[in-house]
């Protein structure tokens, strides 16, 4: 979530409404082309999302970045198996 980019400091609100927009967009642009499920790993898929996110924030925000690490505490989703137990 950008809170500065070179336009200046941006509102948390703001921030999490482009990043949300754009990262919807990304995603729906990305999965709308696939005409069957993607093979595992998913790496490929992911990849492409994240680059069309990256796109789109830095047109929405220049100077916005989108990394390629997720937060420590984040939990992956794993498609096509059951989910851990908790």
């Amino acid at each position: 979530m950008p809170l500065e980019n070179r336009q200046g400091p941006s509102s948390t609100a703001l921030a999490q409404r482009v990043s949300a927009d754009c990262a919807n967009d990304a995603a729906y642009a990305v999965l709308s082309l696939l005409t069957s499920p993607p093979p595992p790993p998913l790496y490929t898929l992911c990849t492409s999302v994240r680059t069309a996110y990256n796109v789109r924030m830095k047109a929405a925000l220049p100077g916005a970045q989108v990394t390629a690490t997720c937060h420590p505490l984040a939990r992956p989703v794993v498609f096509g198996i059951p989910a851990p137990a908790r």
